[in-house]
């Protein structure tokens, strides 16, 4: 169940493209596998707004990324912040919070296969680095 939901965001992700009014971005690459990922983010309020991804990336990473852009849109920074780190906790197998619900969910697998939980972060990855890159 879990598989064919990565599989559904890999083929048909959602929130690819960059808003063109971005607020901030962020990057990440991972060498080792070619992955290289945008995540661009427009804040209106104290909300995300408007979150985009893009650049190359496995199925993994791109899935993540889809479920990124669906999960964070409409949150404050503090809730997208929360929920950044539940989910590298999830993807790292460690007990504390709930994991998050929903699509999300469906990257608890991950942890099994340690090689890819930097696939699945690397989208998160970039979405802290957008944040970071806020004026304060």
């Amino acid at each position: 169940m879990y598989q064919d939901l990565i599989l559904q965001h890999y083929r048909a992700p959602h929130g690819r493209g960059l808003p063109a009014n971005a607020t901030a971005q962020g990057a990440r690459k991972t060498p080792m596998c070619g992955d290289d990922l945008q995540v661009a983010i427009v804040v209106d309020g104290g909300r995300i707004t408007d979150v985009g991804f893009d650049g190359r990336g496995c199925s993994i990473s791109t899935a993540s990324a889809s479920m990124l852009t669906d999960a964070v849109r409409g949150m404050s920074l503090l809730e997208a912040r929360t929920l950044i780190d539940r989910v590298e906790g999830m993807l790292r197998g460690e007990a504390g919070e709930p994991p998050p619900v929903g699509d999300l969910l469906a990257l608890s697998g991950v942890a099994a296969f340690p090689q890819r939980v930097g696939c699945a972060r690397l989208p998160w990855q970039a979405l802290r680095d957008a944040l970071q890159a806020l004026p304060v």
